[in-house]
């Protein structure tokens, strides 16, 4: 029986990791100051309206489709995808996958934006205020700083384009949850939401055009000449 992850996939998914490493530092090396007020002036308190009052079955629901559904997605879509439609296909997903990560980054550099939490009045930082260890967790590794665009929106989406045959509605519903999660747990604004989904569906159509220019710049091997001894 074959491992759902050989070798390849492992550099694949190291690739894609580096990637998101990366794009974490260009909020955190951001010299440039927060530009939240600007998202305030865009939707104002709206997101106060959705973010019903935290109890601890909200929040620990939240916090495991956050923190566990999310990746879990992530990464059973490359598994599905390879094993049901071929290695091709996962390798568009993470053509796609990269891209979001990449055409984030100058956003979070340039114009880095806060979570909700600590910004509107109403709306409560549940994740990284009342979740215990995985505040401390959370508010070690979080800048805080890099809601727009949002990036659980923009790869729970591109997953869920990608989702295999018969589990599109699972995965959308699964995209759906992570969502309304970001929303209660005080990180992000809706124009984040709906930026980050616009992202992953963009990247979805250059996908194939970056592909073809990917493969036409990758050295070709040389052809064997078979001579005559």
């Amino acid at each position: 029986m074959n491992p759902p992850l050989d070798r390849r996939d492992c550099c694949y998914i190291a690739m894609v990791l580096v990637v998101s490493s990366i794009v974490g530092l260009s909020s955190e090396r951001s010299p440039y100051p927060l530009r939240t007020d600007l998202m305030y002036a865009v939707e104002g308190n709206a997101v106060a309206v959705l973010q019903p009052d935290p109890t601890l079955l909200l929040t620990a629901l939240f916090v495991i489709v956050y923190l566990l559904v999310y990746p879990a997605l992530l990464l059973a879509t490359y598994i599905s995808l390879k094993h049901r439609h071929g290695r091709t296909r996962a390798l568009d997903y993470v053509t796609t996958y990269t891209t979001v990560l990449v055409v984030s980054m100058p956003f979070f550099y340039f114009m880095p934006v806060g979570v909700t939490g600590y910004y509107l009045d109403g709306v409560e930082p549940v994740l990284y205020e009342s979740t215990g260890p995985i505040q401390t967790f959370m508010t070690n590794v979080d800048t805080l700083e890099k809601a727009f665009p949002s990036l659980h929106a923009g790869l729970a989406g591109t997953a869920a384009l990608y989702a295999p045959r018969g589990y599109e509605r699972l995965s959308w519903a699964a995209t759906g949850a992570i969502l309304a999660a970001t929303v209660y747990l005080g990180i992000h604004w809706l124009t984040d939401l709906v930026v980050g989904l616009a992202l992953a569906y963009g990247c979805y159509l250059a996908t194939p055009t970056i592909r073809a220019v990917l493969k036409r710049v990758e050295p070709q091997p040389e052809p064997v000449t078979v001579t005559d001894d």
